[in-house]
């Protein structure tokens, strides 16, 4: 059995909650919850009462149709050639659908991922339309088992290839080089693809928490920042380390100290149903007490799973709790104008019991 069923039947369920007789689904990553399917590219979801319809686009109609595992789910190709205008295309689904839900008085739709089809479609019908996208977002933070193996894998795979990448490291390499050893090491190690965009960012650079990787070559005895994540079976892991090549100079080390120390005090205490705020100012009450609170210039962390950053966001003034099942990053950072950065980033499991911190690498790689 496909082990995303268990994910369209909650979305089931949750039509029978709110009185909704279909469902229409156009979020890629959302698809991919619910079907299993990687990258389902200009795919529509349609669900009818029980009847479940994948509309995708000829060309993807193939490995569409492979990709699904069980009969409960109908694939039905559009044309995508000959080449029509975007908005034709539009207008076919449009009226697909509205045939299909003809009768229907109330239709569920993400409007998290509204484009121009979720707008025309819902500006042509006339029946109650109900925005679920909040309930699909909390579904999608809590795991199922299969979930959390998937994401362990997937961190499995960035961490070795960061270790790999850490014992090559050598004089004269570039931020782009070393960007190109751990991407190539993730690839070989079985890694579907990246979940972000590879961070390398040294010396100055890494007063940029979104740093560019460039082709500065690296000096010795200045922190680097790398920060990468894997995609395994759709699932992502999110990983950061600071690094040298040498030894860190003495202020570089003693902010070093201070993240990690913050990093591993809200690791002691986050559980199930600690408020997100709560995690977000353990960080910055152990960083003020070092002054370094007005350097920490993002939230704390974020949770992971098909998409990178996922719900729920671990920041100031958020009220949302920590469930059972979530896996969120915590990742306290500090980065001083003009000078350095330094960031420590673990990926935790939120238990019934507590918490698991799912990375196997101690912070301290230098």
């Amino acid at each position: 059995m496909n082990p995303h069923m268990i994910n369209l039947n909650k979305l089931k369920e949750l039509m029978s909650s709110k009185g909704l007789e279909s469902v229409v689904i156009c979020g890629q990553q959302n698809i991919t919850y619910f079907t299993g399917i990687p990258k389902p590219s200009g795919t529509l979801m349609l669900i009818v009462n029980d009847e479940v319809t994948l509309l995708t686009p000829l060309l993807d109609y193939e490995r569409v149709s492979n990709s699904v595992s069980t009969q409960d789910i109908n694939v039905v190709p559009y044309s995508t050639y000959p080449v029509k205008a975007y908005v034709d295309y539009v207008e076919d689904l449009i009226g697909y659908v509205r045939r299909r839900v003809s009768g229907i008085s109330r239709l569920g739709i993400d409007l998290n991922y509204i484009n121009y089809l979720i707008y025309r479609l819902i500006k042509t019908l006339t029946l109650d339309v109900v925005d679920i996208g909040n309930d699909i977002q909390f579904m999608r933070s809590v795991k199922e088992g299969y979930e959390v193996e998937f994401i362990r894998n997937a961190l499995r795979i960035s961490e070795e290839a960061l270790m790999r990448t850490i014992n090559e490291l050598s004089y004269g390499v570039t931020e782009l080089g070393v960007v190109g050893v751990l991407e190539k090491f993730m690839r070989d190690l079985g890694a579907d693809g990246l979940a972000f965009n590879t961070i390398v960012a040294s010396g100055i650079n890494s007063v940029y928490p979104h740093a560019l990787p460039s082709s500065n070559v690296i000096q010795p005895n200045t922190p680097i920042i790398m920060d990468l994540g894997t995609i395994y079976r759709s699932y992502s892991s999110d990983i950061t380390r600071t690094v040298s090549l040498g030894r860190l100079p003495n202020e570089v080390s003693k902010v070093f100290e201070v993240v990690v120390e913050a990093l591993e005090t809200v690791e002691d205490f986050v559980g199930p149903y600690v408020k997100v705020s709560e995690v977000d100012g353990g960080v910055r009450e152990v960083l003020s007490r070092y002054g370094l609170d007005k350097y920490f210039i993002h939230s704390t962390g974020h949770g992971v799973g098909i998409e990178v950053h996922e719900y729920p966001r671990i920041a100031q003034g958020v009220n949302d709790v920590l469930k059972p099942g979530m896996v969120i990053t915590l990742e306290p950072g500090v980065y001083i104008p003009g000078k350095f950065g330094v960031r420590v980033e673990d990926m935790v499991l939120i238990t019934k019991s507590g918490r698991e911190v799912l990375n196997t690498l101690q912070h301290k790689l230098v």
